[in-house]
């Protein structure tokens, strides 16, 4: 009697909650702070340049990525896991590039806020509102590594390689018509 699938054991407690702070966490950096201004900065292409609002749609990109991290990390399966943390890091290295190019014009330029914004350099309001995309990408690659790692995940691949040995082993086929 083969057992196709072992059974998982449940899922820690604190598992459940560390996915719940990620899910939070990607919908307000990635998705709203980072998409949104990079959303923003092609609402208003037509004053800021083409480089700048190549920028703009890197931010968008990356959110992107770094959120498909997330939603991948959320599976117990040890492939999605393996692609989440590589999506989610190489989507922080987009953000992470496009937001320092993004201060650094802002800085030279002398970009400053307006409305209550007022005397806040721009660089400053694009490093609190898209730097701490970091919190979801490291809790991603965490939780990823968590799951890829757990003994659960270990079984399970380890069965798998037996059943395909004992597959590639088993005895051949009688050819004769006994």
């Amino acid at each position: 009697m083969k057992n196709k699938r072992p059974l998982r054991s449940k899922q820690k407690p604190y598992m459940t909650v560390l996915k719940v702070i990620l899910v939070v966490l990607t919908l307000i950096y990635p998705v709203f702070m980072t998409m949104m201004t990079g959303a923003g900065i092609i609402h208003n292409k037509s004053s800021y340049g083409e480089e700048i609002t190549g920028l703009g749609v890197q931010l968008i990109i990356s959110g992107a990525v770094i959120t498909a991290g997330a939603v991948l990390c959320l599976f117990r399966k040890s492939l999605p896991n393996l692609i989440a943390a590589v999506l989610s890091a190489a989507g922080c290295g987009v953000c992470m590039r496009a937001l320092v190019k993004l201060v650094k014009h802002a800085k030279d330029a002398g970009w400053t806020g307006f409305s209550r914004y007022e005397g806040v350099p721009v660089s400053d309001m694009y490093k609190t509102r898209v730097g701490p995309v970091i919190a979801p990408v490291l809790l991603t690659i965490l939780i990823a590594a968590i799951q890829y790692f757990s003994y659960d995940a270990y079984e399970e691949r380890r069965l798998r390689k037996k059943r395909r040995q004992d597959k590639e082993n088993a005895p051949a086929p009688s050819i004769l018509d006994d």
